[in-house]
């Protein structure tokens, strides 16, 4: 089976889709089921964890922006 996201580092709250997501389509990340929330372009990022208001968003290990 081919990937169809990029998990850049193990600390982050992001992939990146490979291919189209649309909304509604799951996949698997680290044995957790996420559901797509809106319809995401190859190449975007989807945030696969909850996050408080003001907590980090981490991509590359490192913070990227809040939510």
């Amino acid at each position: 089976m081919q990937a169809t996201y990029l998990k850049i580092n193990p600390a982050d709250s992001v992939v990146v889709c490979l291919s189209p997501k649309k909304k509604g389509d799951m996949m698997v990340v680290d044995g957790c089921q996420i559901t797509i929330n809106q319809d995401t372009p190859a190449g975007h990022k989807v945030l696969i964890k909850d996050v408080a208001e003001g907590e980090n968003i981490i991509k590359y290990g490192y913070p990227i922006g809040y939510s």
